[in-house]
């Protein structure tokens, strides 16, 4: 077993504005990562770091963990994560980030234009978010910090051995736990599996079950690595 002193856990979608009303985001509701750190802090007496998206309000406060902290945009959760980072830290990255936002922001809301009955339509330019992982891979290896296991999560609707394998390459990490997500597949409320992932294949599958109960195997897995 490692023996820890922090573990960071992070949960929900982050939001990308268009203009102050409107936002890209995803269909997380933040119920993984919420039991995840639930479960940590049933088990160890460590410090808990429980950073949040824009998750519902039921999975937005961890109780009995050091710290809940919330965030909105992509950039603002990865430099909390970064901020949390310190020797002898597992970061479990279970939410989803947005990987795009809109290279401008209008500072008022986008209004709807319509002239002579045409229709029209909202183009959109989009840039890449900065991966998290990879700019705390960085972090870590940039400060010569030690003992820091980082496991992601690769939420994908295909091929899904093939790119949580390429994750864990690309991001220098750990672990990464897979699953298969869509249109009523993966998110909120409903039953789920996941597949553990390590630089050789599969390591564990848990599932199909209620997601209190695959946060409850997955930390135990982690607690014994």
């Amino acid at each position: 077993m490692n023996s820890f002193r922090k573990i960071i856990i992070t949960s929900g979608p982050t939001r990308e504005w268009l203009d102050p009303v409107r936002y890209i985001s995803n269909a997380s509701s933040g119920k993984m990562g919420y039991h995840i750190a639930e479960s940590f802090a049933r088990k160890v007496d460590v410090e808990i770091v429980y950073i949040h998206g824009n998750t519902l309000e039921k999975y937005a406060n961890v109780p009995n963990v050091t710290k809940n902290i919330a965030v909105d945009t992509t950039i603002q959760l990865r430099d909390v994560v970064i901020s949390e980072i310190t020797n002898d830290t597992l970061l479990v990255m279970a939410a989803a980030p947005a990987d795009f936002r809109p290279i401008m922001t209008a500072k008022h809301k986008i209004k709807k234009e319509n002239q002579e009955g045409t229709k029209n339509g909202l183009l959109l330019e989009l840039e890449e978010n900065p991966d998290v992982l990879v700019s705390v891979t960085d972090h870590i290896l940039g400060n010569n910090l030690h003992n820091v296991m980082r496991v992601g999560f690769a939420a994908e609707t295909q091929d899904l051995d093939k790119n949580a394998k390429a994750k864990i390459l690309k991001k220098g990490i750990g672990y990464i736990i897979g699953n298969y997500v869509g249109h009523n597949i993966g998110f909120g409320e409903i039953d789920s599996s996941v597949i553990i992932y390590n630089a050789d294949g599969i390591v564990k599958k848990i599932g199909p079950f209620p997601k209190e109960l695959i946060a409850e195997q997955i930390v135990e897995f982690l607690l014994n690595i």
